[in-house]
């Protein structure tokens, strides 16, 4: 009877010790599973610390923020009110729900070719608050701002054109010879009146590389008043061979030049100019403008004073090019310039008079228009009216479709770095005949100047908190394994002990029965 229950505990035991033994086994797998997901949860957080993220930027780099569809597609400080367009492969618009219902207002199936200005007022109104009749006013001043500059563009080409046609180019000796001649009643230089022009071309030739006019004065302020007389005088023939702003530069150059004959006639009685005794020496070897003979030969010059013509011409003509007077240097003699003429009696030259008074009339209609055009809206308002301009006509001309996760920063982002979508930039252009339209440059994200790829610090912090938690999770789950694991262990070493027991009796009792009946 013992040893039949004896056999039966064993039988038990060896039973309990195979299930600890499978149960261990499983443990032990689980432990190994724990391992593997702790592996994989490293790595994702290791992917996470090396991902990247799209931002923007106006300032090469030196600042971000987040790249939003709102930061790209709506007026903002973001993007300095100018839009950047989301396009997909085929260039279509990528609208939000927002921007959806207005475009289907323009091309209800998405398609390219819809009409943006049949609802421009109404969409514009609702987008920026702008009564429509006011948008629809300003559209009609700009037309007429249009209008108004293409034709006083017309008329300037029209007016350049008349110009050249009863324009003269003239050398500088054969400018002056126009309108240089003097009258006789001054005696300038005692004998024959003077052409400042024929003078200036025959001082050029002589040896001594200048003529002079006498002004037959010794009192300096009586020499003054001869030269304003002169310049005047000059003025005068002036009239007659320049156009109205020509003859402009050539006055404001004569009061210049007069001024300047004033001050040299001053600086010479003041002796600045004077060398030794004779001062016809100064006025023979050093080319002063101004200067005093004190001998003559053959009138009486004793002491009056005398002007170097090639200096008063030449200090004329530089003053009259200062003042914006037509000249150009000679192509082939850079020392040469030429002037240009008019006659104002030609039938030349009142065509031009005629298209130059069209064209100043089209200017005040063209400065009417733009003062019409700046009272119609603020600055703001037109700003951000070209802002969706720009958007709807691209909408219009290109197509659009809608996505409305476009709106998550972080869908926008993936699909940006995945280039499914890109970055297309709108430009205004004009054509051959000054009409302007938009031109569209598109870019993948990662390539645009505006757009930085950074690490993803929200995506580090985010990885590194779900870091810490999984890891914490797979700790207790593996402390709990390791407390079974090491309960199941010490379970099995009593049954070892146990079952090491009874082997022992029973062995013991078999021997003892078999040595009785031996």
């Amino acid at each position: 009877m013992g040893m039949a229950a004896s056999q039966v505990r064993l039988l038990q035991l060896t039973s309990r010790k195979n299930t600890i033994g499978r149960q261990l086994e499983s443990l032990s797998l689980q432990k190994t599973s724990l391992t593997r997901e702790m592996q994989g949860i490293s790595k994702d957080y290791q992917n996470a610390l090396s991902s990247k993220t799209l931002k923007w930027s106006t300032n090469s780099g030196a600042s971000y923020v987040d790249l939003s569809y709102a930061n790209l597609m709506r007026p903002g400080s973001a993007n300095n009110n100018t839009p950047y367009l989301i396009t997909d492969k085929s260039g279509k618009v990528v609208l939000d729900n927002k921007y959806k219902q207005y475009a289907e207002m323009i091309s209800p199936n998405g398609a390219p070719g819809g009409d943006w200005e049949a609802n421009r007022a109404e969409i514009l109104s609702s987008l920026t608050g702008i009564p429509a009749e006011d948008i629809e006013a300003s559209e009609a001043a700009n037309a007429q701002l249009e209008t108004s500059a293409d034709k006083v563009n017309t008329l300037q080409a029209e007016v350049d054109k008349a110009l050249e046609d009863c324009s003269k180019s003239t050398k500088d000796t054969d400018f002056m010879i126009l309108f240089g001649d003097l009258p006789a009643q001054y005696d300038w230089d005692f004998t024959d009146p003077v052409n400042l022009g024929y003078s200036y071309e025959a001082g050029l030739q002589s040896e001594s590389g200048s003529h002079h006019l006498g002004l037959n004065t010794q009192d300096p302020n009586a020499a003054k008043q001869l030269m304003d007389e002169l310049f005047e005088i000059l003025k005068g023939n002036a009239k007659n061979h320049l156009t109205d702003e020509d003859y402009e530069a050539f006055a404001k150059a004569c009061d210049e030049t007069k001024t300047e004959y004033h001050d040299f006639i001053d600086a010479f009685e003041s002796g600045y100019y004077a060398c030794g005794d004779d001062k016809s020496s100064v006025l023979n070897q050093y080319g002063v403008a101004v200067s005093k003979r004190t001998q003559g030969e053959g009138v009486n010059t004793d002491g009056k004073f005398f002007i170097r013509i090639s200096n008063l011409v030449e200090n004329l003509l530089r003053n009259y090019e200062a003042a914006g007077g037509s000249c150009k240097q000679n192509s082939v003699d850079s020392n040469i310039m030429y002037y240009s003429t008019v006659d104002r009696n030609s039938a030349e030259y009142q065509t031009y008079e005629t298209k130059k008074a069209e064209l100043d009339a089209a200017k005040a209609e063209y400065d009417e228009a733009v003062d019409t055009s700046n009272q119609t809206l603020t600055s703001e308002q037109e700003s951000s009216i070209a802002f969706y301009d720009k958007i709807f006509s691209a909408i219009a001309e290109n197509g659009w479709t809608a996505n409305s996760q476009v709106s998550d920063n972080d869908y926008l982002n993936q699909m940006l770095q995945n280039n499914r979508y890109y970055i297309t930039t709108v430009e205004t252009a004009t054509d051959d005949d000054g009409k302007e339209y938009f031109e569209y440059d598109t870019n993948s994200a990662t390539n645009f100047d505006n757009i930085f790829q950074v690490n993803d610090s929200d995506a580090q912090e985010a990885a590194l908190v779900e870091y810490e938690y999984q890891k914490s999770i797979i700790n207790e789950k593996e402390s709990r394994i390791d407390t079974r694991m090491q309960n199941l262990e010490t379970e099995q070493s009593a049954i070892n002990e146990m079952i090491k027991g009874i082997e022992t009796v029973r062995n013991d009792n078999t021997e003892r029965t078999f040595s009785i009946f031996s």
